[in-house]
């Protein structure tokens, strides 16, 4: 499951959260693909936190998708909070995927620094 944020000034926020199967992956491309690509440029915060499990599957469209947008990404920060599995699969996403634009923080002051802004606003979406 996720949650994907605009923040404004061309920022996005995600939110894993639990598992992040191949099916969530890719629906996640495309409404990422489809919100930025009238953009310039952007920058995402994408927070594993709460993320459980995220196949290898699901890591190589997460790197196709970072491959994608490399010229568009102005920065990226990768928030994990002790999970050394997890850890190493995001190392192994950026090792492929390489860029000075990407970094793994450890917490979301950390994230918004590296990205530039001042805060993360989530917003409640309306149950019918």
């Amino acid at each position: 499951m996720y949650k994907l944020e605009f923040l404004g000034d061309n920022n996005f926020y995600l939110k894993v959260i639990g598992n992040f199967p191949p099916t969530v992956a890719e629906t996640f491309k495309d409404e990422f693909l489809k919100k930025t690509e009238d953009l310039d440029s952007f920058s995402v915060i994408v927070d594993l936190s709460n993320a459980d499990l995220v196949r290898l599957s699901s890591i190589d469209i997460i790197l196709d998708l970072l491959k994608e947008n490399n010229k568009k990404l102005t920065k990226s920060a990768y928030i994990i909070i002790h999970n050394p599995p997890l850890s190493e699969e995001l190392k192994y996403v950026i090792e492929e995927a390489k860029s000075p634009k990407r970094k793994i923080v450890k917490s979301l002051k950390e994230a918004k620094k590296w990205i530039g802004i001042k805060d993360v606003i989530i917003h409640r979406e309306d149950s019918e």
